[in-house]
């Protein structure tokens, strides 16, 4: 394996990546497949096709689409991915299809580019397209695990043996945060590299002034999927209200949207909850600079899935933002409580909501948490170290 001076030629493989430039989907690994070519690397991504989707560019940066279904199928990824679409009729054939087809697709590619790395993420399934190259090619195997592959294996003890099966095959592994680096130890005694991610929403613009919110303002981004647990939000606010005005803004889309809009219209709570949808790059910038504080209420889903690591977070310290959110899973990492936030239990809305109540009662905290989670954020997640660290694991360097 060259040194990490040496440009490298890696393939990142994973169930999504941008169907265009306009995608916001995965912001994070867009970041670091750019960030790490910017380093002098030959980076391609490998990934699913969607509705028929060809070969692309992001960026500049080539993305190789492998067939598995017709078009009007070829619907399990993106968007709300395939944990959430099982309850489909023909999701177990297209799931194998999926597999079979990504398996010659990736060994494909692997021996025509020559590549020295493929970084798998979501081994479980990726982790079987990866097999053929490390034992024919002697391609660099990197496993990186976030967290959704982990709950899947919590519910099945098959998913559990093949997911272990195949993390033993990794030259490395890596995980998003602590929390699933311990859960991945769990199933494979190995060494586990921690690599997070920074921030993918810029600062917004510094000379500009932004009026105070009043009333303040709650913000929450990301998908409306379970574990995000803004239901529990939407439950505390009635209490919230009873003491302090505040206005909620939620950000992005989901299957869970639905839902939590006909609670909001049941808690009477239709003048107090915004739901803006997908908004702009620019846009999520300036409801970060505006909110008065961000909530992250996540929980265990059903499925025994949470939060891998949370990159709402670092954006929302990243622009000296009080949190809130709850302790679980990768979310630790970012919040240390009564330093760079304050953590409540899951599906605690009595603790959520006295939280909530105690930022906004308390200039002098919310400004404090501020700026230690802003300095906190600079230091640890910030992407020049992730990348150099992320390199270094190709190399094999650790």
């Amino acid at each position: 394996m060259p040194h990490s001076e040496t440009p490298l030629r890696v393939a990142v493989l994973g169930s999504t990546y941008p169907r265009n430039q306009e995608d916001p989907g995965v912001p994070w690994q867009r970041e670091i497949v750019n960030r790490t070519a910017k380093d002098g690397h030959d980076v391609t991504v490998i990934a699913p096709s969607w509705r028929a989707l060809p070969h692309h560019e992001i960026d500049g940066v080539p993305v190789l689409r492998w067939r598995y279904a017709p078009s009007r199928w070829e619907t399990l990824t993106h968007d709300e991915g395939a944990p959430n679409k099982q309850s489909s009729p023909f999701f177990k054939i297209w799931a194998l299809s999926y597999i079979l087809c990504g398996v010659i697709a990736v060994f494909w590619w692997c021996w025509r580019k020559k590549f020295d790395v493929l970084h798998v993420h979501w081994p479980f399934p990726h982790g079987f397209m990866s097999y053929l190259p490390s034992k024919l090619l002697g391609t660099r195997i990197v496993m990186t695990c976030h967290g959704a592959e982990l709950a899947l294996a919590r519910n099945s003890n098959l998913i559990k043996k093949a997911l272990a099966a195949l993390l033993s095959t990794g030259d490395a592994l890596c995980a998003n945060s602590s929390h699933t680096a311990t859960e991945v130890k769990k199933l494979c005694d190995r060494h586990v590299n921690i690599l997070p991610y920074g921030a993918t929403v810029e600062a917004a613009d510094a000379g500009k002034v932004y009026p105070v919110s009043t009333p303040p303002v709650l913000l929450n981004c990301g998908r409306l999927i379970q574990r995000k647990g803004l239901h529990i939000l939407l439950n505390a606010l009635p209490s919230i209200l009873e003491k302090q005005q505040v206005k909620v803004v939620i950000t992005g889309e989901g299957d869970c949207k639905a839902e939590w809009m006909e609670l909001t219209k049941e808690l009477g709570l239709e003048d107090v909850v915004e739901w803006a949808g997908f908004v702009s790059s620019e846009r999520l910038a300036e409801l970060y600079h505006t909110c008065t504080c961000y909530v992250h209420p996540a929980i265990f889903d059903d499925r025994g899935d949470t939060e891998g690591l949370g990159v709402v977070l670092i954006e929302a310290l990243r622009h000296r933002k009080p949190v809130v959110a709850s302790g679980v899973g990768g979310i630790v990492d970012i919040i240390k409580h009564e330093q760079t936030g304050l953590l409540v239990p899951e599906k605690d809305e009595a603790a959520l909501g006295a939280a909530i109540l105690r930022i906004l009662n308390d200039e002098e905290l919310a400004s404090q948490l501020a700026d230690q989670g802003f300095t906190f954020a600079q230091e640890v997640f910030d992407w020049n170290r992730i990348v150099k660290a992320t390199v270094a694991v190709y190399a094999g360097q650790t």
